[in-house]
């Protein structure tokens, strides 16, 4: 670390930089960006020409990231090896790790994700721990633009991997003159720190670059741990620090991976050309229909005294006489059908290409239930990799979070779901202490699944099919089991069924009627119709 200096890791900024622009990284990212936001005739010098718009791009990405998110995220963490105490550690991670999900807008952060994923060819997330925030310090997420992050290694995939990774940001000279000097940067070095002409990212305007300067987060791993800086061209912000920490805090997805490059492929830079086609052919059948759809008038200019006008009821003086023809209408020319029919098959086919096709878009009536199923496999097959990549990545940001569980956590006030002496079960507040888990030898399964529409519907439909065959005959435990959303009031349910036990229990038996539990379906009925 005491070799590290900040022109060094300029140099190392720089060389990212010319990776970017020898695979015009810059360049494909700005265009994708205006051509999915529908600013595609930037540059064309054309002004008598209409420049119209058949936005290819826009429905196609909104669908396939519709697609891909269209259920949340579900993270689940078990031991390999059960146990009592490993179980309640599992159950207490996953209730901490979706609390950081809800309170980091971690899903609307997933589509945002996503969608520049799609766009631009890479997705990042960002995580972080804010010691400030919160009575204990929280966990923060950021997404971070594809161009704004370098690799040590371009030609390596896993992030973990990586000698060492640049997140660069941009930021007004005076916000970091203000950071400098919160960090105890001398006042000669912050003089130094200067507005800096980078003007490649798309996301910049050249008048803004002037009051920008080039920040540079640099991460490295030592002995096992990460170390971390912040510098400008000149000056360290924040000096070479080791942490704690064993992983990046960074969360890479590729829209599809390009082999020996750890930058994807955009979904859309391959299709720019046909949405460029579709638009030019649109402009010059619009030319046609505004020159060519009414008919063009000829008259025998040595009858016509003047110009012929068309104000009504004037009279027009003519020499000879005026019976004899004097002018005549051509008919419109009629535009090639052809014209029209191949754009229509150009959208289509460049639809059908990305994935897209009508059945997907709704633009098909399914006849039966067959038909629909069959739709909806087939459409949702050609996203089964983004699919998976989104949920790969979700698995790195819960090694993450455990992560920094085990760097920043500590004895903290936390709600846990325990059972009160009744037998229900609520969340309580408990205190609890990270410290107290061995991550090196705590071994645990992640798992990461579509949580609304496939994980937690699957387990409904399953504990249904056990209770209708009877092998489970317990009411309680059936809705137990039952995840929370899908019965109103359980609570209260289990509660009621709790307290008909408990009579039943009680009453002597009599008549030689057995105590005990009635059959399961009808006890769930019955305690459905008290309720």
């Amino acid at each position: 670390m005491n070799k590290l200096e900040p022109h060094k890791i300029w140099d190392e900024y720089l060389a990212g930089e010319n990776y970017h622009t020898q695979i015009k990284l810059h360049d494909t990212v700005k265009r994708n960006e205006q051509f999915y936001n529908g600013e595609q005739w930037e540059g064309v010098n054309a002004p008598d020409l209409e420049k119209p718009v058949i936005n290819v791009f826009k429905r196609a990405i909104t669908y396939m990231g519709s697609q891909i998110i269209s259920d949340d995220i579900g993270i689940n963490l078990e031991p390999f090896a059960e146990s009592p105490e490993d179980s309640k550690k599992c159950k207490i991670l996953t209730e901490q790790i979706n609390r950081v999900v809800e309170h980091t807008k971690a899903k609307a952060k997933n589509r945002e994700l996503v969608r520049d994923a799609a766009v631009s060819g890479d997705g990042a997330l960002y995580a972080y721990f804010d010691p400030e925030k919160g009575k204990y310090g929280e966990i923060e997420i950021e997404n971070i633009d594809n161009e704004k992050v370098i690799f040590g290694n371009p030609f390596e995939h896993d992030v973990q991997k990586q000698r060492f990774i640049l997140v660069v940001k941009r930021m007004m000279v005076e916000d970091v003159k203000e950071r400098a000097k919160r960090f105890g940067v001398l006042e000669s070095d912050i003089s130094m720190i200067q507005p800096d002409e980078r003007t490649s990212y798309s996301s910049e305007k050249e008048d803004a670059d002037k009051k920008l300067v080039t920040v540079l987060l640099r991460f490295w791993k030592e002995g096992g741990r990460v170390c971390f800086s912040e510098s400008t061209e000149n000056v360290f912000i924040r000096k070479p620090t080791r942490t704690k920490a064993k992983l990046y805090h960074i969360a890479w997805m590729p829209w599809e991976k390009r082999k020996d490059s750890y930058h994807g492929v955009s979904v859309m830079t391959a299709y720019i050309p046909n949405q460029i086609y579709v638009n030019k052919m649109w402009a010059l059948a619009m030319v046609f229909s505004s020159k060519m759809a009414w008919p063009q008038r000829f008259y025998d200019a040595t009858k016509i005294r003047g110009n012929l006008t068309n104000k009504v009821g004037q009279a027009i003086g003519v020499a000879g006489d005026p019976r004899d023809a004097i002018w005549a209408d051509s008919p419109a020319g009629n535009m090639s059908s052809q014209v029209l029919e191949l754009v229509d098959r150009t959208i289509q086919y460049t639809r059908e290409s990305m994935g897209v096709t009508d059945a997907a878009l709704g633009d098909i009536r399914p006849e039966n239930t067959s038909a629909i199923i069959a739709a909806s496999e087939q459409t949702a097959a050609p996203l089964i990799f983004q699919r998976l990549a989104n949920h790969q990545l979700w698995e790195d940001m819960v090694h993450i979070f455990l992560d920094i569980f085990e760097e920043n956590y500590g004895l903290r006030e936390i709600y846990h779901e325990t059972e009160l002496p009744d037998g229900t079960k609520a969340k309580q507040k408990m205190d609890f202490d990270f410290e107290t888990i061995d991550y090196d030898s705590f071994d645990i399964n992640v798992n990461i699944g579509s949580a609304t529409y496939w994980s937690q519907l699957m387990q409904v439909q399953t504990m249904d099919a056990f209770f209708q065959s009877g092998i489970i005959d317990d009411a309680i435990l059936y809705l137990e089991h039952i995840p929370e959303g899908y019965i109103s009031g359980k609570e209260e349910l289990i509660r009621e069924l709790e307290e008909r036990r408990a009579q039943q229990a009680a009453v002597p038996e009599m008549a030689g009627a057995p105590a005990g539990n009635p059959e399961p379906m009808g006890q769930l009925a019955a305690a459905l119709g008290g309720i």
